[in-house]
C-alpha cells in the first residue's frame, strides 16, 4: 500500500510527524519535455527509517495538491533527482549517484518498464501510468549514505547550468524545427531548453536535449542561424577565451605570457615559425600528443614536461587525481588505461570546468535583474541574449569578470548565432 498526500489533510498529518527525507525522486507529467517547460505530476519520496510515500499533484490517481512548498521536507543532506529545477537546498542525486557508482543514473532506463503497453506519444503520458506500476519502480531507486566533501559544490555548480537553462534560447521556429526534425510541440513561444550533462569524469558538461546537441552545433551548414536575440533590435554577444587551455596551464606550472599579444603568437616564435594556425596546430600537437626533446627545449614546455611527470609520480603514489579548485578525488580505478598524458589531459579538463563554474557564478550575479540572459555555454564561450540598452556596459563589465586571473576573452556579435563577428 502506498503512503498517499494527495490533499490538505493528509500533507498536514505528514508534516506534523518525524519528516527526515533522504530521497526525492520528481516525476514530471511529460516524458520526453525538458523539465523547465513541463509540471510536477507527483513526487516520490524516502525518509531515513525507511519509509516511502507519494506527493501527488497531477496525476489522475489521485486527488491533486494545488501547491506545495518542497524546501519544508528537504535538508542539507537530502538526495533530490533534478535538485537543479526543483531549487531545493539538498544535494544533487545524479551527481551523488556518479561520484558513488562511477556511472551515470539515467531516469529513462530505470523506468523504462512503466511504459510499457502504453503509447509514448502522449504528452503527458506520466500522469496515466498507474501509481502503483510507478511506485513498484521508484522504490527500486538506491538510496547512497556516502557524502563527499565536494558534493556540495558540484551541487551548486548544476544548479547554476539549471538556471542558465532557465532562461531558454530564441530560435526562428520553422527553419529550427525543419534543420533539427525537433518536435514542434516541445516548443514554447519560440523557446528552446538546453539541459547540460556534468555527470562525466572530469566534470564537464555536455548539452543536449530532443536530440539536439548544444555544445558541438554545426559550424558550417548554417544551422546556427536559428538561434537569435528575444530582444528587438537585440544581439547576441559571445565572449571567446583566446588559448584558454594554454593560459590555463600557464598557471598550473607558473609560466607567465607577457602582454600584447596571444599565447599562439608567443609560442610561434619558438617554433620559429610566423603562421598563426601552424603555430596552434603545433602547439596542441604537443600538448596532447606528447612531447618530444625539441618541445622540451622550449621554456614553457620545458616546465609542462615537469609539471606532468612530479603530476604522474603522485597519481601513482596516492592512487587519485585531484582536482585543483574543488579537489575532487578522481580514483586511479575510474580513469582507464592511464598513462602520464591522459591524466595531465583530465586534470586540465576538470580545472577548465571549475575555472567557468566561478565565472558562470560571477556572470549570473551581474546579469541578476537585467534583462540580458546567459544563454549558453560551451567549454571557453559565454553566449549573453543582449538588450540593446544594456549592450556597453555588458561589454565592459562582463570582459572585467572573464578577464579576471589573466584569461584574456575576444568579443563577438551578430543578430543570429551563426553570423558572429569579432567587435573587441
Amino acid at each position: 500500500m502506498i503512503n498517499l498526500i494527495e490533499d490538505k489533510s493528509t500533507l498536514l498529518s505528514f508534516l506534523g510527524g518525524n519528516v527526515n527525507i533522504d530521497l526525492i525522486i520528481p516525476v514530471w507529467s511529460s516524458h520526453r519535455a525538458h523539465p523547465l517547460g513541463n509540471r510536477l505530476s507527483f513526487l516520490y519520496y524516502r525518509q531515513s527509517d525507511g519509509s516511502d510515500g507519494i506527493i501527488n499533484f497531477n496525476h489522475i490517481d489521485a486527488k491533486k495538491l494545488d501547491k506545495f512548498d518542497i524546501s519544508k521536507i528537504v535538508h542539507v543532506n537530502t538526495l533530490v533527482l533534478d535538485n537543479r529545477y526543483l531549487k531545493t537546498i539538498g544535494l544533487d542525486y545524479e551527481w551523488v549517484y556518479f561520484e558513488e557508482n562511477g556511472k551515470p543514473f539515467i531516469f529513462s532506463e530505470v523506468v523504462e518498464l512503466v511504459y510499457r503497453g502504453y503509447r509514448n506519444d502522449f504528452k503527458e503520458l506520466n500522469d496515466c501510468v498507474p501509481l502503483m506500476k510507478w511506485y513498484e519502480v521508484l522504490k527500486t531507486i538506491p538510496n547512497i549514505s556516502t557524502r563527499r566533501e565536494w558534493d556540495r559544490k558540484y551541487t551548486s555548480a548544476i544548479n547554476l547550468l539549471g538556471r542558465m537553462e532557465g532562461a531558454g534560447v530564441r530560435v526562428v521556429e520553422e527553419n529550427f524545427i525543419d534543420s533539427f526534425g525537433f518536435p514542434s510541440n516541445y516548443l514554447r513561444n519560440g523557446f528552446v531548453f538546453t539541459q547540460y550533462n556534468p555527470y562525466t569524469i572530469t566534470g564537464r558538461p555536455s548539452n543536449r536535449h530532443l536530440g539536439v546537441n548544444y555544445s558541438a552545433l554545426n559550424k558550417s551548414d548554417g544551422s546556427r542561424s536559428n538561434f537569435v536575440s528575444r530582444f528587438d533590435k537585440g544581439t547576441l554577444i559571445q565572449f571567446d577565451y583566446e588559448s584558454y587551455h594554454i593560459r590555463l596551464i600557464g598557471k598550473l606550472v607558473g609560466y607567465h605570457f607577457p602582454s600584447g599579444e596571444t599565447a599562439h603568437q608567443h609560442l610561434a616564435k619558438w617554433y620559429g615559425i610566423s603562421d598563426y594556425n601552424e603555430s596552434k596546430g603545433q602547439t596542441f600537437k604537443y600538448l596532447y600528443g606528447g612531447l618530444d626533446d625539441n618541445a622540451r627545449q622550449i621554456p614553457f614546455f620545458k616546465k609542462v614536461d615537469e609539471y606532468i611527470k612530479a603530476l604522474w609520480k603522485e597519481f601513482i603514489i596516492s592512487g587519485k587525481l585531484t582536482t585543483p579548485l574543488y579537489k575532487r578525488e578522481i580514483t586511479h580505478s575510474r580513469i582507464e588505461s592511464p598513462n602520464e598524458q591522459k591524466v595531465f589531459n583530465y586534470l586540465l579538463q576538470a580545472l577548465e570546468t571549475e575555472v567557468n563554474y566561478g565565472k558562470l557564478r560571477e556572470l549570473m550575479k551581474w546579469l541578476s535583474g537585467r534583462r540580458s540572459k546567459l544563454i549558453l555555454y560551451t567549454y571557453d564561450a559565454f553566449l549573453i541574449d543582449t538588450h540593446p540598452v544594456e549592450k556597453d556596459e555588458i561589454l565592459n563589465s562582463l570582459t572585467t569578470i572573464l578577464e579576471k586571473g589573466g584569461l584574456p576573452v575576444r568579443a563577438y556579435e551578430g543578430k543570429n548565432y551563426n553570423d558572429l563577428e569579432v567587435i573587441s
